[in-house]
């Protein structure tokens, strides 16, 4: 047998859906004759919103002209859409099936492949590859760099429950919504573990075929996802989440560690950092709060109650929703077609499963769809350089500088947390640099591996777009302040930007529990921290007023990728 020496590339990516598209997009406009080669575990690109993932009636939390590459529009006719409103999944995967092959990554692209390992032989990585369903031999590929664009929905986390296997109905995770949707619509007793945006998606389509609908919240964890309005208004201005959430103005009221410089920075030293500031930054966050909930109304019935989140948006993170559905969730309820229990699972029989909260319950089931969220797997090993004495002081500095982030607690109608039994396995993103390279010094010195999406994110494209043009940039060495940098500063920064998102998003108030990064208001501080290591403009408004009262959308960052070429040659 012939054996062939094995294939040699410049840049390997591993992910196929946002990131790593985004990535090769960059990659490749920067150097057009590079070696790239792709690889996903799917049939198709997208990851998320891959063919085979795309379940009936799933529709992005994004509306048109907010998810698109800044010089790559989704134009809506193309798709045969209207453009209002949010984002179909459909027409989100054709987006990125016509992204892979405008900037010529479809001949890059080794789908339904596996990385069961990628270690490091001096400067290269040898990558092994494997064959999803085993039909082909698994290889060696020799990559100069490599970029983790897996992100954090590729692996299900599935909780272990007493008695599954005793289960001889349908259980699946959502991942498997599209290949179990034909069987799913014909379940008459649905049960639903997990009040996360999937969660609420299942829910609303089994009722609307015509089940009976269970939603089993866990006391011990971060409750009903905090559900925003498509639009609402603040006096007599309509707006939405993404739009607040992505104007600078609205943006000085996080406290986020990336907001510490810049032509904004006094504002949000004055806000968090003085008495009448954090009053005026908690007016803002309870009024938020109580506005959006009184749109909900979630007050007017019992059972609407308990979907009252058990948190404000100040701590919640991207543990949120859109209400992007066609009818109202909430009438559901009402109409007693969804029922909502705040309990944890005790058993599961061959056709119920057992719950135990304020009582006891035995729920009919020929379908339980776990709704629980992912593990953050990496098919490499970084080393920790994080130790318990640089952490201790990372966490008493960030409560030193932000006192408030120690008083973090349910809101007054959540549950006891109670006893957990139903567990799953959960393993935390790597901690990394900027979110985006490992701090050890091999890493640093040799610039060849770096991590894109290990974060959640409402302002998915804005980000990723950043972060694939500053990994550009390391692997060049072209992100000036790393050149000559003590490397204990490096380590410490990643301490406290680690410390941070765990005091900033609790596990027991939805956020990640510093598992891995949680973007929302703090988005475009850190976009902004990436543009200006790299040396390219971050305010990109024109004016300071314009620049704290409009929203920023991808089409603001139009040609950041010919910029910064353009700074480089100079």
């Amino acid at each position: 047998m012939v054996k062939y020496a094995p294939r040699e590339v410049d840049l390997l990516i591993v992910g196929a859906g946002l990131h790593g598209l985004t990535m090769a997009k960059t990659y490749l406009q920067t150097d057009p004759s590079a070696n790239i080669l792709v690889v996903d575990e799917a049939a198709s690109v997208g990851g998320t919103w891959a063919r085979e993932r795309l379940y009936p009636g799933l529709v992005t939390n994004n509306v048109f002209g907010s998810y698109e590459l800044s010089d790559f529009p989704l134009v809506p006719e193309k798709y045969g859409v209207a453009g209002v409103g949010h984002i179909p999944g459909s027409v989100a995967h054709s987006y990125f099936c016509d992204v892979a092959d405008y900037f010529g990554i479809t001949p890059c692209l080794m789908l339904r492949r596996r990385v069961a390992r990628a270690t490091l032989d001096e400067r290269w990585w040898i990558v092994r590859v494997e064959c999803v369903d085993g039909s082909k031999e698994a290889e060696d590929i020799i990559a100069r760099r490599l970029v983790i664009a897996t992100g954090l929905t590729s692996t299900p986390s599935i909780p272990q429950l007493p008695g599954s296997d005793r289960f001889t109905g349908l259980m699946l995770h959502s991942k498997q919504l599209k290949e179990q949707a034909h069987t799913l619509a014909k379940c008459q007793n649905v049960v639903v573990l997990g009040a996360n945006k999937s969660a609420w998606d299942v829910c609303y389509r089994a009722a609307k075929s015509g089940a009976q609908v269970h939603m089993v919240i866990r006391p011990s964890g971060g409750g009903p996802s905090y559900v925003w309005p498509r639009s609402f208004f603040i006096g007599p201005w309509k707006v939405s989440l993404a739009k607040i959430s992505a104007t600078r103005g609205f943006s000085l009221f996080d406290p986020t560690l990336f907001g510490e410089r810049g032509a904004f920075s006094w504002i949000r030293e004055f806000l968090h950092r003085t008495l009448v500031g954090s009053w005026l930054c908690q007016l803002f966050w309870s009024c938020l709060d109580k506005h959006i909930k009184s749109i909900n109304g979630y007050r007017g019935n019992p059972e609407v109650q308990k979907l009252e989140p058990w948190t404000t948006p100040f701590w919640m993170g991207n543990s949120l929703s859109i209400h992007n559905y066609e009818t109202s969730w909430f009438d559901l309820v009402r109409e007693g077609k969804i029922h909502v229990h705040i309990a944890r699972v005790t058993d599961v029989s061959t056709n119920s499963v057992h719950i135990a909260g304020e009582t006891e319950e035995t729920l009919n089931a020929d379908a339980i769809v776990c709704c629980t969220g992912w593990k953050a797997e990496v098919p490499v090993d970084i080393p920790s350089t994080t130790c318990d004495k640089q952490y201790a002081k990372a966490h008493d500095e960030i409560l030193q500088r932000i006192p408030y982030l120690s008083s973090s607690q349910r809101t007054r109608n959540a549950p006891p947390t109670g006893q957990k039994n139903q567990t799953s396995e959960t393993v935390p993103a790597p901690e990394l640099y900027r979110h985006i390279v490992p701090c050890d010094r091999d890493s640093l010195r040799t610039r060849n591996i770096a991590f894109i999406g290990m974060h959640s994110c409402l302002h998915a494209f804005i980000v990723a777009q950043a972060q694939a043009l500053w990994i550009t940039a390391f692997f060049e060495d072209q992100v000036n302040h790393l050149r000559d940098v003590d490397h204990e500063v490096v380590e410490y920064n990643t301490a406290l930007h680690s410390a941070y998102t765990r005091l900033r998003r609790p596990k027991e108030l939805g956020g990640s529990g510093g598992k891995y990064p949680d973007l929302v208001f703090d988005s475009l501080p850190y976009v902004d921290v990436l543009l200006n290591d790299v040396a390219v403009e971050s305010n990109r408004k024109g004016s300071w007023w314009r620049e704290l009262t409009e929203p920023y959308r991808p089409g603001d960052y139009v040609g950041l990728v010919d910029e910064w070429l353009v700074r480089t040659s100079s």
